[in-house]
């Protein structure tokens, strides 16, 4: 009960906080519906590894998917500029996931980058938050509480999106990359693709950039999908990419967005 009851405090604040953006009726229609098919569900998983959320492009080409995380918050509102120049000047295409924390602190930023055919805005989450029906806990943070909590963590940043790039976002990743099991169900029902990595750089674990781009260097292969971060600049990932992807290259590989292979996604 106690839960049911922050749930409907949450909700409530997040709608103030959206409310001068108009929020269509059938986005209480829809997170009614949502509440109804899933309020008795106990989650049995919680992690990054959870059956059907996808992991990687199943293909014998030599591509790779590469996708920065902009997670937004107190430490993460900062923008990489000399890495998306890297990418821009190199050609080399992107799926940037975003959280409305990152977008509401770097609006005009965020404007431009929608605005490059370059790169696709994915969603990362409203409050950056795991993507759980029960508040589990993961690296410090909490989780979502309920499935209506869930239903607005998604939605509302979906919404925002929408209005950023003129089309509903393909992708969710949850922040952590965190899921429960009934969280992807619920994800695949509001019709996105819970979306995850197979190659981790480490840049968000300090990683040097030499190390990182060992790792990169290493493990690539046909139809990896690397997570890295675009809001920690001065990290040393511009650096590492630098380093890196002009070998995968020479060694045949080419980048490519996700939503370009979402039908073969694994």
């Amino acid at each position: 009960m106690k839960g049911r009851v922050i749930a409907i405090v949450m909700s409530f604040f997040c709608a103030i906080a959206f409310s001068a953006e108009n929020i269509p009726d059938s986005f209480y229609k829809k997170r009614q519906e949502i509440v109804e098919l899933y309020k008795n569900l106990k989650p049995k998983i919680f992690s990054e590894y959870v059956p059907g959320v996808k992991r990687r492009i199943n293909t014998s080409e030599k591509i790779i998917a590469i996708t920065l995380d902009a997670c937004g918050g107190k430490k993460g509102n900062g923008y990489d500029r000399a890495l998306i120049e890297f990418f821009r000047q190199n050609k080399i295409p992107a799926t940037l996931f975003m959280t409305s924390l990152w977008i509401d602190a770097n609006e005009d930023i965020a404007r431009e980058l929608a605005r490059d055919p370059l790169f696709e805005i994915e969603n990362h989450g409203y409050r950056h938050k795991p993507a759980s029906v029960n508040g589990a806990v993961v690296y410090r943070r909490r989780g979502t509480i309920s499935p209506e909590d869930l239903f607005d963590e998604i939605e509302l940043n979906a919404l925002k999106i929408e209005r950023l790039t003129g089309k509903k976002p393909i992708f969710y990743r949850p922040g952590t990359a965190y899921f429960d099991d009934v969280a992807v169900r619920i994800t695949y029902s509001l019709n996105y693709i819970p979306m995850n990595f197979s190659l981790v750089s480490g840049d968000a674990a300090g990683l040097s950039s030499s190390k990182i781009a060992g790792r990169i260097l290493k493990f690539s292969k046909n139809g990896t999908v690397i997570i890295a971060h675009m809001n920690r600049p001065g990290r040393g990932l511009c650096a590492a990419f630098e380093k890196s992807l002009p070998v995968l290259k020479k060694r045949g590989f080419k980048f490519v967005k996700l939503s370009d292979y979402k039908d073969k996604l694994q």
